[in-house]
């Protein structure tokens, strides 16, 4: 009787660790612009975030490319939701992209709605405006001398970062 509980027991943890480990927490959100390369690479390993691309060609936006691209899953099938992380770090300029995709096997807009909620609370926040290049309003938060934006594009929720102002680069 002991081992059934002892083995249902791990099955939990497993389960729950497996299942929070690919979601990106405030703390993971806010300290993201403080690691080297190597450091955010470790540190988003830690959470499951695989390394898809090395140095991205072709991003949406040309402020991103030479980035790293991680994603929460291995095997990227279309219709698949996955957390892609776009994290460029060029000398002292950092910025990370994050997009919450939906799909057929999981959804991560509850994760960004969490995350949306907690920089409201916990960043100041600032002007909002309007991207002519992505059509769409920006809400802008900053903490530290951190910015961070929030928009949509169509059904996707992004969460971008960087050590400096990037409204006229990026947006």
């Amino acid at each position: 009787m002991k081992i059934k509980y002892l083995l249902f027991a791990l099955i939990s943890v497993l389960a729950t660790t497996h299942s929070f480990a690919q979601i990106i927490t405030f703390s993971l959100l806010k300290s993201c612009n403080s690691y080297d390369r190597t450091g955010f690479t470790d540190e988003f390993a830690k959470k499951r975030f695989y390394i898809v691309e090395e140095s991205v060609k072709k991003a949406n936006n040309k402020l991103m490319e030479g980035g790293t691209l991680y994603s929460n899953e291995k095997e990227r099938d279309l219709g698949i939701a996955e957390i892609n992380v776009l994290s460029v770090i060029n000398g002292t300029k950092k910025i990370t992209e994050i997009s919450f995709l939906k799909g057929s096997k999981h959804d991560y807009t509850k994760n960004y709605g969490d995350l949306y909620s907690q920089m409201n609370s916990m960043l100041t926040k600032t002007a909002s405006f309007q991207s002519k290049k992505y059509k769409t309003e920006v809400t802008t938060f900053t903490k530290d001398k951190v910015y961070y934006y929030a928009f949509k594009i169509k059904d996707v929720p992004y969460i971008v970062i960087a050590n400096y102002k990037i409204e006229e680069d990026y947006f």
